[in-house]
Parts: C-alpha cells; sequence; structure tokens
C-alpha cells in the first residue's frame, strides 16, 4: 500500500531525444533482445539508444513516446505511442529511439519508462481464442 502512495506521487523521468523508424513490426528474435515477437502482446516496439539500452537490461521493458510532428519526413510522431523494447539502436543518441513502425523521418520526442501493465487494452495485440 505504502509503495502505491509512493509510487503515484513520484513524477515520472522523461526524456528528450529523436524518433525515427527502422520498419513495420521491429524485429523480434532478429533483435538484439532476442525476445519473440509480441512476446508481451505489446503491439508496438521501439529499439533502445546504447547509453539507455543498460547493456540489454531494458530488453522487455515498456516505453510511452509522445511528439508533436516537430522534425523533417512524412510521417510526424505524435502519440502516445506505447511500445517494448526489443532492440538496440547503435547510432542513437541519448534519449533517442527507434520505433519499429512503417515511416520515414527524425522527430523531436519525449519518452518514459513504464510499467508493461498500464499499457491500455487499445495498444496491446488481440490473442486468438
Amino acid at each position: 500500500m505504502l509503495f502505491l502512495c509512493v509510487r503515484a506521487l513520484m513524477p515520472a523521468l522523461a526524456y528528450e531525444g529523436d524518433g525515427t523508424y527502422y520498419g513495420d513490426g521491429g524485429a523480434g528474435a532478429a533483435g538484439a533482445c532476442m525476445l519473440e515477437r509480441n512476446f508481451n502482446n505489446i503491439r508496438d516496439t521501439v529499439a533502445m539508444n546504447p547509453y539507455q539500452f543498460e547493456n540489454g537490461g531494458a530488453c522487455g521493458k515498456c516505453i510511452v513516446v509522445r511528439g508533436d510532428g516537430v522534425g523533417l519526413g512524412m510521417k510526424p510522431i505524435y502519440g502516445p505511442i506505447y511500445a517494448t523494447i526489443d532492440n538496440l539502436c547503435p547510432e542513437c543518441k541519448h534519449g533517442d529511439v527507434d520505433l519499429g513502425l512503417a515511416g520515414d523521418g527524425r522527430f523531436l520526442i519525449r519518452w518514459e519508462f513504464i510499467p508493461c501493465e498500464d499499457i491500455p487494452p487499445g495498444a496491446r495485440r488481440k490473442l486468438r481464442g
């Protein structure tokens, strides 16, 4: 109970950087994390910059990405985009994430780590019954 109260009072630590695209569907088992595609039923994935990749410790963590569409390219980043970290973006700088979505361009973003269970149902894949 105390943990929930403290968590509610602590502001989330948000990061800023560039958001780019590396292709629809992410890398899955071909990525640096070697996670099975859709392993946690979160629809979107990202590749994390090497500074926040935590030597693989970020694998499987979830983030929320937001942008205002400021940048260059044909597919501006807005949000919120909820995603799982499934890969490494070696050329990215601190704060950058590479979205596992179809698109192009480089856009200013803000993102933060969130508990995967806090991702709304609409951002999850539907499981086959």
